[in-house]
């Protein structure tokens, strides 16, 4: 076979020296060419990585599933630190991958799909902490502490919200409310109710029209047989 007789484009010279195109690559600044990435990766990639943020309906929901992920986690880690390899039974992983499957949102970086409970303790009590782990990320990113009452609040738009769990002082629960938030939240549950109804209706109104009128119902035969006088 032939040898070559020039060396490759961005290969070391004969003496280890670098070739004339990556030579006059180097001397002049430029770096050298790169394959360009795919456009709008980095854009999709921020996106899929961002979590929700926080709002009076996440933040309660986020307080009772972390009371109940940690009720449930106590449970595990003490009995798997007596059989670690025991197998989960039925209704603890029902529970546990209903769980799991309520914390995504807080949790998850991607799209993932359900959770699938670990087979035996101490591979489901790590599931479950580190799903606790997320949860206090997620509360850390969208909570700040209130001087005034001396506690952790939720950064929510509208009412004033305390971290309830945290055992907020009895100041802090008194604190006036944003009627507004309220009216508001009523005002877009009365007319999603409404634009449900409305197309409810008309739902069943082009269901009417492509099958057409009900049919009557047959009218019920005369009686032929004599009846029977009353008794005088």
């Amino acid at each position: 076979m032939p040898k070559p007789t020039s060396p490759p484009p961005f290969g070391p010279g004969p003496q280890g020296q670098l070739a004339p195109q990556a030579a006059t690559a180097a001397k002049s600044g430029n770096p050298s060419p790169v394959e360009p990435s795919a456009p709008g990766a980095s854009r999709s990639a921020k996106g899929r990585n961002q979590r929700p943020k926080a709002t009076h309906a996440l933040a309660e929901r986020h307080e009772a599933l972390w009371l109940s992920l940690t009720a449930l986690h106590k449970d595990l880690v003490a009995l798997g630190a007596k059989k670690p390899d025991a197998a989960v039974s039925e209704p603890v992983r029902i529970v546990a991958e209903g769980l799991l499957s309520d914390g995504l949102p807080f949790t998850r970086q991607r799209r993932e799909r359900f959770p699938v409970a670990a087979g035996d303790l101490a591979g489901l009590a790590v599931q479950l902490g580190q799903a606790l782990a997320g949860l206090d990320v997620w509360e850390s990113l969208n909570t700040t502490w209130d001087e005034r009452y001396k506690c952790r609040i939720w950064r929510v738009d509208g009412a004033y919200r305390p971290v309830m769990r945290l055992k907020p002082p009895a100041l802090a629960l008194k604190h006036p409310r944003d009627d507004m938030a309220d009216i508001r939240r009523k005002l877009v549950q009365r007319l999603d109710a409404r634009q449900r109804a409305t197309y409810q209706q008309g739902f069943e109104a082009g269901r009417a029209a492509r099958t057409g009128p009900p049919e009557a119902e047959p009218e019920p035969a005369p009686q032929t047989y004599p009846r029977l006088s009353p008794l005088a």
